[in-house]
């Protein structure tokens, strides 16, 4: 796929975001759900001008800019169009085919096109320098507007040209997170960013197969895929057994030039056993500090002895905490004293009970906004050379504003 800036037009969703309460369904499987629910070309975001006509009366006749002239969009993406008096800028709207009303909304944007005279002057160049878009047909629009400052002049009506775009599906990018806690395995497309500007695969197969017996194998299939769902959990897998795992994508999207994509090597030789496993790149929240903070799923070799430094590195910000040993407290062997110095959310007095059942609990006490203090409990082994590791247990998680906490 060529690559393309990405450029749209994020405050004006914003404000769509605020105003738009319904979307058209297409066809078009590529289209994030995000963009279709807030896109419509709305002139409310133009001081209440409206394209198309005159409106008012009298003194206070706002007239619509001519639209566009001589809008071309040709196979390979270069357009061509040219410009109206008293424009200021032109904006590039891809809709579905049948979003043949100015006020349909729009799946993909560009950025503004800043008129460089006063009519009938041309602009042209490639569609990729001004939308990035997914595979798909599309009815392309282009509207004139008139400087904000502008009283007399409204948004003009669209011309349009249609267009489509067709290419190959990516492979799949693959983490994973086995919880030893309730024995299940969760599967996540790592790469879903990428399908908003191809397709969305019509489905995920993620093929775990048994090292030592390969008729046990466990396929975690992804379906309905979109922005906000790309996960698929199993409690199929057999505990302490070792699996290699592959992934493909399906896909029946006839702007998708590969039903199959290539096949993913995601890992080999993964035990999924007595302690949570974690890939490095799988993603989640615990929803504290809002959202920009979560507890560890796995710590392994820690030191029993000195303590030290874990992090979380699967939070949205960079944050670890340092343990320091101070002296056990009754039923458990290793009792640490927990800070952290990383902002805004610094911790300075928590702390991290090692019990001798083999069980654990991290409480942090300082006031994390806006859930406050939390804990959480999980199990811990001990290595036999000093060290431990360490599973976090986030079904125990709780917060100040948990009644149970």
């Amino acid at each position: 796929m060529k690559a393309r800036k990405v450029l749209l037009l994020l405050g004006l969703m914003c404000a769509l975001a605020l105003l738009c309460t319904a979307c058209a369904t297409t066809a078009l499987d590529n289209i994030n759900t995000y963009y279709a629910e807030v896109g419509a070309v709305m002139d409310d975001w133009f001081g209440g001008s409206s394209g198309g006509g005159v409106s008012g009366g009298g003194e206070g006749a706002v007239a619509a800019l001519d639209a566009p002239g001589s809008f071309t969009l040709d196979a390979d993406g270069n357009y061509s169009f040219t410009g109206v008096a008293d424009a200021d800028y032109y904006l590039v709207y891809f809709c579905a085919p049948d979003a043949t009303s100015d006020s349909d909304p729009f799946l993909f944007s560009s950025n503004s096109i800043d008129a460089t005279g006063t009519g009938g002057e041309t602009y042209s160049g490639s569609i990729d320098d001004l939308v990035q878009y997914g595979y798909g047909e599309y009815l392309v629009k282009v509207f004139a507007f008139p400087n904000l400052n502008d009283s007399a002049h409204a948004m003009s009506t669209a011309a349009t040209a249609t267009y489509s775009f067709s290419g190959a599906q990516d492979a799949p990018v693959i983490d994973y997170l086995w919880n030893t806690f309730d024995g299940t395995v969760d599967v996540q497309l790592s790469n879903i960013d990428t399908y908003m500007y191809q397709a969305y695969p019509d489905s995920v197969e993620v093929t775990f197969t048994n090292t030592a017996d390969p008729g046990d194998t466990v396929v975690v299939t992804i379906e309905d895929l979109s922005a906000d769902h790309y996960n698929a959990t199993s409690d199929a897998l057999t505990r302490d057994a070792t699996y290699d795992i592959t992934a493909v994508n399906h896909s029946t999207n006839a702007y998708v030039t590969n039903p199959d994509s290539d096949t993913t090597q995601v890992a080999q030789g993964v035990t999924f056993g007595g302690h949570n496993v974690i890939s490095a790149d799988y993603y989640y929240t615990d929803g504290i500090a809002r959202n920009s903070f979560s507890y560890p799923m796995y710590v392994s070799n820690f030191d029993l002895a000195n303590g030290g430094v874990f992090d979380c590195g699967n939070s949205s910000i960079s944050f670890n905490f340092t343990a320091v040993p101070v002296a056990a407290s009754a039923g458990s062997a290793y009792t640490y004293s927990m800070t952290s110095d990383n902002r805004p959310f610094a911790i300075q007095d928590g702390t991290l009970e090692l019990y001798t059942d083999g069980t654990f609990r991290f409480d942090q006490y300082s006031e994390m906004p806006p859930q406050g203090p939390s804990h959480i409990e999980g199990i811990w082994t001990d290595n036999g050379d000093g060290t431990a590791d360490l599973s976090f247990n986030h079904a125990t998680l709780r917060t100040s504003l948990d009644p149970d906490y």
